[in-house]
């Protein structure tokens, strides 16, 4: 198959969602090299007080967002069109939840924002790694946008599901969006600048993940322990 013909469904139309993915990849290549730099340039900083310092994270932060909305993209034509295989693998929760705090850490201390863990150590499950990982990621970044200072994550097994529950202490998610049905959390809002791309892509993820007749899903509502947002992925 030619470079050409890939972009062509069957019947000979232009498959714009191949043409979408395609680039969608050359974009993520390109952050990704501009995210390096960065990394290597907030990673050389010596004074953390530093003005330019701070407006530098804020870019860094802005950068991997822009990314993880581009691999959020990625992933969901892969599933959408069969062309991604479930990678379960049998893995310590803490170990994980624990590594995508350290990736944000730099960001959270940049805003003041304080972190509690609840997670159980010897809690392990069998999970798609990058897929759980994506979806961490992106609750955590827009927690970061909306939390005053507060952030809670906890994990814990009910009803022979990990509930994995990302809260903060922000004005909480829009009523519409709780009370709603599925769709309303993918409606596009000019004001805020949602897309819902990242609920969309966890319920996918959620959903991607089976056990005989029962599969993930996942929840959103206001109030918790700190009452402000709580998102909850639930996976069998």
């Amino acid at each position: 198959m030619g470079a050409k013909d890939k972009f062509y469904g069957r019947e000979g139309g232009l498959d714009f969602s191949a043409v979408l993915a395609s680039s969608v990849h050359d974009m993520k290549n390109s952050l990704g090299v501009l995210i390096n730099q960065l990394d290597d340039v907030v990673g050389s900083l010596e004074d953390s007080n530093d003005p330019s310092g701070k407006h530098l994270l804020k870019l860094q932060y802005e950068a991997k967002r822009v990314n993880n909305n581009l691999i959020q993209l990625l992933s969901l034509y892969r599933l959408e069109n069969s062309l991604y295989s479930l990678n379960l693998s049998h893995l310590c929760v803490y170990d994980l939840i624990d590594d995508v705090i350290s990736q944000n850490m730099p960001l959270m201390e940049y805003r003041g924002i304080d972190i509690e863990i609840d997670c159980p150590d010897d809690l392990y499950w069998f999970l798609d790694r990058e897929l759980i990982v994506g979806v961490l990621g992106s609750t955590m970044s827009n927690s970061f946008r909306y939390t005053k200072d507060k952030l809670r994550v906890s994990v814990c097994e009910k009803d022979s599901y990990l509930v994995i529950c990302v809260e903060d202490n922000g004005e909480g998610y829009p009523l519409q969006m709780i009370e709603g049905d599925a769709s309303s959390t993918r409606q596009i809002n000019f004001t805020t600048g949602s897309t819902g791309l990242g609920l969309y892509f966890s319920e996918m993820v959620a959903r991607f993940h089976k056990d005989k007749d029962r599969e993930g899903y996942i929840s959103i509502a206001n109030g918790g322990v700190l009452g402000g947002g709580v998102f909850c992925i639930y996976l069998p």
